[in-house]
Formats: C-alpha cells, structure tokens, sequence
C-alpha cells in the first residue's frame, strides 16, 4: 500500500508602487491558501482532447500508485475532494458532475474542490469554441 504526502497551494501576490514628490506608497495585494494532506489517493491523468471531449471515469483510471497498485476512489468510501486542470495549446476545461469547470491554457495551473465526487462520477475534458486541440493534465485528489 502506498502513502500519500503532499500539499496544494495557490499564492496570487502582487505589489502596486509609486514615488511622487520623493514619497513612496506601496500597496500590496495576496490571496494564499495552502493544504497539506499526509493521507489519501492522488491520481494524474493526461492525454489530448479537442472539442468532442474527453469523458474520464473515476471508477476506471488506469494510473497506478507507487505499490503499482491501481488508483480507484470507488473502493469503499473513495471520494474525490479536488482537482488541479493544467492544458497547453486551445483553452481548455475540465468540468466535474456538477458543473464545475477549469480553464486552462499556456500551462496554467487551476485547482477547485470537487464537492465529493464518488467512483462512478466523471470528468468532461474539452476544448472552448469550434475547433482546435490541447493537451492536458488532471491530477485528482481523494480518500
């Protein structure tokens, strides 16, 4: 059996400056949040998706674990309580059962609770508009 370290954080920092008459003022803005988790599953999934979509079962991932166990949240009471969607090339998203929905291009990074999720739930993965491909990464976090 393996065991699950690890942490998601998201930090928006930034500072608005300026000098008149020889006084400074600075202005800082930040949005922190960091959780550390010492228990669970954590799965990846990456592939290509375009705009018919990729539809990702929970119940049927095929990542392994480090045991090489295969990573399944629908054994017992498996829950899935986030997720992070990464995607280059067309903007992309990643929407779980009840609609929420990731953005991503360029390789950015966004992340959301996934209102408990349970093993026989999906993902919906597509691209926004008529045309055009990405690839993309989903990383799931659960019990």
């Amino acid at each position: 059996m393996s065991n699950v370290r690890g942490r998601i954080a998201v930090d928006v920092q930034f500072t608005d400056s300026t000098t008149s008459a020889g006084v400074q003022s600075l202005k800082t803005i930040t949005l922190q949040d960091a959780t550390e988790y010492t228990t669970g599953k954590v799965a990846i999934v990456t592939g290509t998706c375009g705009t018919a979509g990729v539809t990702i079962e929970n119940a049927t991932l095929t990542y392994r674990d480090s045991s090489g166990a295969i990573v399944n949240f629908a054994d017992g009471d498996g829950v899935i309580r986030r997720f992070a969607f990464s995607a280059v090339g067309k903007l992309a998203f990643a929407e779980n059962q009840i609609g929420a929905r990731l953005y991503s291009t360029s390789g950015r990074v966004n992340v959301n609770d996934a209102a408990e999720m349970y093993g026989g739930d999906a993902f919906s993965v597509r691209t926004v508009g008529t045309s055009g491909t990405a690839s993309y990464t989903l990383v799931i976090y659960g019990t």
